[in-house]
């Protein structure tokens, strides 16, 4: 009777040691996935308005708007810290003072926790063509990727990355006094 048993019990003992043999036993493993860095849209620098050279800032003076609509990303651990990797996406419109259809704009991506090492902000410029008749795009600029060391076995959870436009102080002004209980 015992080998009766058996028998009906080795096939599912085979299919399960082919599983773990497949998985390398993940499935039963009981380490909990590592949290990535929290990526934040720097509010102060979140939108961008740029005039046209001269004293108007009324809205016949505006070249070009940017809003930063969001980002996808991942983050994979090794033994010396972690990879933020990042597609972040643009709201980007011409304004009636545009005189191409060309335009660039920059954007930072800041690892406050490292400041003030220069590899604690890098900027990045995008190029951008608005198509004839169109004056507002969506742009997703290239994968941006982050390195962030971390001690053995420390989380990246306390690693904030902040990411916002690379405005002149008059711009971060201008934003500053658009918000309501913002200090200049």
């Amino acid at each position: 009777m015992a080998s009766l048993a058996f028998l009906r019990t080795a096939p599912a003992l085979a299919l399960l040691g082919a599983a773990c043999a497949l998985t390398g036993c993940q499935a039963f493993s009981r380490e909990d996935p590592r949290p990535c860095p929290q990526v934040r849209i720097d509010a102060a620098t979140a939108e961008m308005t740029r005039f046209r050279p001269g004293p108007g800032r009324d809205i016949t003076d505006i070249e070009l708007t940017g809003r930063v609509t969001g980002y996808e990303g991942t983050c994979s651990y090794d033994k010396t810290g972690v990879t933020v990797e990042m597609v972040l996406s643009f709201a980007i419109g011409l304004g009636p003072a545009a005189s191409s259809r060309d335009t660039r704009f920059d954007y930072f991506v800041a690892l406050p926790n490292f400041y003030p090492q220069p590899a604690a902000k890098q900027t990045y410029e995008v190029a951008t063509t608005f198509p004839p008749n169109v004056d507002r795009v969506v742009v997703r600029d290239e994968k941006v990727r982050v390195r962030i060391p971390l001690d053995a076995g420390a989380s990246a959870a306390d690693q904030d990355v902040y990411v916002g436009f690379q405005l002149t102080g008059e711009q971060l002004d201008y934003n500053r006094s658009r918000r309501p209980g913002t200090p200049s």
